[in-house]
């Protein structure tokens, strides 16, 4: 019955009621839910049994249907109205559709009369359902989606660098939201992230929980705020209240960085602007927020930053040194563990140098790590395999100089495993590509160790070192070894000159050619000749 549509027949007349209850078949998709004699018992009815259709007859005592109709069009307006009369008349008629009434039936009713009037009116009632539910749904989704709108909106303000455009700020004041009347102080609140620690999902995770947990803190203080994500950061909007405002933010603050540390053992770092008002002066509070953050970034301690505690104090950054970047980059090609971490840690103590003042230190770390990026293109490796984190992300997250530090000297570890290896194997593959070559043109000439590293592009020291280390033998070594094998070769097998096969290995001179072939085999060409052939 919960999925039937409830009708509810109104007649004076018992036996029209019983006729027409009848031609309400099974299937039709309505149940009759009651009838009443009159208005003033279907109105009763009506209240108990909330039908959907009430069918009623014009004539009756007491209240007759077009006042009936009136007060449901008035009290129930979801509720459909038909009219039953044996009057056939225009003013029932005018009426009925001055009420909206959904049918004008009359009497005497047939089986097809009921069942085109309960058909027309179920589709009408699923049309009608279905619509209310889609609004309804829609008005749902709309009303869950507020908060979200409310902070793309304040995102879209403070990424346009201005005051944000009309229309985002009429928005903001339609959901109740307004910067006008009171002033309001904002806060940006890094949450120190170990690099150790660098799973995305995580982290979201974490800074939703730390959202949460600063949000209820300010509500249980009953704190007007206004609280979304801006460039990876939570920024709190925190109107005013009160004369002491800033020292019971402050307060808050302090209370703020107690509470992430021991309910999700996090650091946070906050800094606030000033005191403003108006939508107009957002980005500006933002940019002080800001600055007043960077102040704190690299100390090791948590702490609260705000804006007009450093007055006008220039902030300024900490230079990596041409020199420093030409001294780690050839230590990592040439030195030995030791000596590049005896670097690192002076690199490390001209950092703390300065640490005491507030300065900006992100030029500095860039450049560090720019430089061992360099190096690895360099030496054919790639730098961001090798790291396994997005650099720039490395860099704005973490705030404590000794991470930062500690983080370089593994990838230098990692870093200097990986040249090695590469060295060696950049070494094996240049001293093939010089025995092929040698190999290929032996019987040059003039052949010489010049033009072999000229080809490939290498010193003549380099390659020496190579066939020295890897060949334990030289270049003139290797070049006359060949020659003279195969010398030996065409003496033994074939019928040719001697003159002949000497120009065939590489030389026009054939006395120099036979000096060579005896130092080398102890026999003359002639003599190995006769020796080796029968």
């Amino acid at each position: 019955m919960d999925d039937l549509y409830k009708i509810i027949l109104v007649d004076d007349e018992d036996e029209v009621r019983g006729r027409i209850s009848s031609k309400i078949l099974a299937g039709s998709g309505f149940v009759v839910a009651g009838t009443a004699g009159n208005g003033y018992d279907a109105l009763e009815l009506i209240e108990k049994c909330s039908p959907h259709v009430v069918l009623t007859d014009i004539k009756m005592p007491y209240i007759d249907g077009i006042e009936l109709a009136h007060i449901i069009r008035r009290d129930y307006p979801a509720i459909k109205i038909g009219f039953i009369t044996g009057y056939d008349e225009f003013d029932y008629a005018r009426e009925a559709i001055k009420l909206n009434v959904f049918t004008y039936l009359t009497k005497p009713l047939t089986q097809d009369d009921i069942s085109v009037f309960l058909r027309k009116l179920k589709q009408d009632l699923d049309t009608e359902i279905a619509e209310n539910y889609n609004r309804e749904l829609i008005q749902k989704r709309y009303e869950e989606s507020i908060p979200l709108i409310i902070e793309n909106t304040f995102i879209s303000i403070l990424a346009s660098g201005t005051g944000g455009r009309e229309e985002d700020i009429d928005h903001l004041r339609h959901n109740g939201i307004s910067l006008d009347e009171t002033a309001y102080i904002l806060g940006i609140v890094n949450i120190n992230r170990n690099p150790e620690n660098w799973n995305i999902i995580e982290f979201q995770k974490l800074k939703m929980s730390v959202r949460s947990r600063l949000s209820a803190l300010l509500e249980q203080e009953s704190y007007v705020f206004y609280s979304f994500i801006f460039n990876d950061n939570l920024v709190y909007i925190i109107k005013e209240r009160g004369i002491s405002f800033k020292n019971e933010i402050d307060l808050v603050f302090n209370r703020m960085i107690k509470t992430t540390d021991l309910y999700l053992s996090v650091t946070i770092d906050i800094g606030a602007s000033l005191t403003h008002k108006t939508f107009n002066e957002l980005s500006t509070a933002y940019e002080e927020s800001q600055l007043a953050l960077s102040f704190n970034r690299y100390n090791t301690v948590s702490k609260i930053s705000w804006y007009n505690q450093f007055g006008e104090r220039e902030i300024l950054p900490v230079i990596f040194k041409d020199s420093d970047a030409r001294k780690l980059e050839h230590l990592l090609r040439y030195a030995d563990d030791e000596e590049i971490f005896l670097f690192l840690d002076e690199l490390k103590k001209q950092a703390f140098s300065v640490s005491a003042r507030y300065v900006n230190m992100s030029l500095y770390i860039v450049s560090l790590i720019s430089q061992l990026s360099s190096y690895s293109a360099s030496a054919g490796i790639n730098f961001n395999e090798l790291t396994g984190v997005d650099i720039i992300e490395l860099i704005e997250k973490t705030k404590n100089i000794d991470q930062l530090f500690l983080w370089v000297e593994k990838i230098v570890k990692v870093l200097r495993e990986k040249t090695i290896a590469s060295r060696v194997n950049n070494a094996q593959r240049i001293l093939d590509q010089a025995v092929q070559y040698i190999n290929e043109f032996y019987c040059k000439e003039n052949l010489t160790m010049e033009a072999v590293c000229g080809e490939l592009g290498i010193s003549e020291s380099y390659l020496s070192q190579l066939f020295k280390k890897y060949k334990e033998t030289t270049f003139v070594k290797l070049l006359t070894s060949l020659r003279m094998e195969k010398a030996i070769s065409m003496l033994v097998t074939t019928g040719d000159r001697i003159v002949e096969i000497a120009n065939a290995c590489g030389y026009q001179d054939v006395y120099y050619f036979s000096h060579s072939f005896k130092k080398y085999t102890g026999l003359s060409p002639k003599n190995y000749r006769e020796e080796h052939t029968s």
